[in-house]
């Protein structure tokens, strides 16, 4: 359709809802970019799962760097949102861009955007690209949404999303980061009292397992396993040493990053957690196979063993991590220490 038209298809959308069940509701624009590829796709799963929990006006763009010509697509529609006693509907914007056209994207989404509501923007392509484009979208953004996925380099990765926050002077966060939000809370309530903060402390040897089984949207697996440990090791202050391939010598503590194929959990998904201390103490947290969804929780000292506990990631809040990283208020301090700590290493 014309973009011109774009006001009117939503307006006549909008005439067509009443008598229904359907309500049309937006609480924040959402704004998603990527390369028209494969992930697409991907992202447009994401736009989805937050709007069944938060309703939004969704603008959704591509562009197709093969295609030389100076073209522009766009189109008006709705998603569904949450049901209840009205189905919530919201406004989708859709833009596909070529190479060439891109720029003129900022001046054609302005008007789209839903005055006084906060602009949440998901760039889904590696920000250590230069592209204009990003900066531009970013002026209007009020919280800046990345994936680590999309780079090759983790270490560049984290210095060019402290640079965009600098820049920008908007939130920031990351959809790696918020994957390993279950494995961080679970770690923080185990060594939540100073006895048991102590013994982590003491940590000798930390084995991280994680899936390796790649997919067409994730092929860097590694990540979020990168990121608990360096969670682990940015809060207790540990000085890292070396880093030997998957393995990461600090002061007092080796932590090792293990790959497995494990086709029931998402690429990258975290496995289980082994910490072993100086004192002899053992701590072990493992996925059960036959439902992933629960932990099991076992600690041992040299005298005794307690008896082992579950812990549950909630099965009907799948994605919800991701959900809460986009929308919520703020950086997490956590996540700034950790990218700090990463931008001066050398990660592969």
């Amino acid at each position: 359709m014309d973009v011109a038209n774009i006001s009117s298809e939503l307006a006549r959308i909008s005439d067509s809802l009443p008598g229904s069940n359907k309500m049309r509701a937006s609480l924040f624009n959402l704004i998603l970019f990527t390369q028209k590829n494969e992930r697409a796709a991907y992202i447009r799963t994401i736009a989805q799962k937050v709007i069944e929990r938060f309703p939004s006006r969704v603008i959704f763009i591509t562009v197709d760097k093969s295609n030389k010509e100076n073209t522009l697509k766009a189109s008006a529609s709705v998603m569904s949102g949450a049901k209840g006693e009205f189905d919530i509907v919201c406004d989708l914007i859709e833009f596909e861009a070529t190479a060439i056209s891109q720029e003129r994207i900022p001046f054609l989404i302005l008007p789209h955007l839903i005055p006084d509501l906060p602009v949440y923007l998901v760039w889904a392509e590696d920000p250590i690209k230069e592209n204009p484009l990003s900066y531009q979208l970013e002026k209007l953004a009020t919280r800046l949404i990345f994936d680590s996925e999309s780079t090759d380099d983790l270490a560049q990765f984290a210095a060019s999303l402290i640079h965009h926050k600098n820049e920008s002077n908007c939130d920031i966060a990351d959809l790696n980061w918020a994957r390993t939000e279950n494995w961080r809370e679970l770690i923080a309530l185990t060594f939540h009292s100073p006895e048991r903060l102590q013994q982590l402390k003491k940590a000798k040897t930390i084995k991280i397992i994680y899936n390796s089984k790649e997919s067409p949207f994730f092929c860097h697996t590694k990540i979020q396993a990168i990121y608990l440990q360096g969670w682990i090791a940015s809060q207790l202050e540990w000085p890292l040493k070396t880093i030997e391939g998957n393995s990461f010598h600090y002061a007092n503590t080796t932590v090792e990053l293990l790959p497995e194929i494990n086709t029931a959990l998402p690429p990258g998904a975290i496995i289980s957690i082994d910490i072993l201390t100086e004192d002899g103490d053992h701590f072990s947290f493992c996925r059960n196979k036959n439902i992933p969804e629960q932990i099991l929780m076992i600690s041992c000292d040299l005298e005794k063993c307690e008896i082992p506990s579950r812990y549950l990631f909630n099965k009907s809040q799948s994605g919800l991590s991701l959900v809460n990283e986009i929308c919520q208020s703020g950086t997490s301090a956590h996540y700034l220490k950790l990218l700090n700590v990463l931008k001066c290493q050398k990660l592969h």
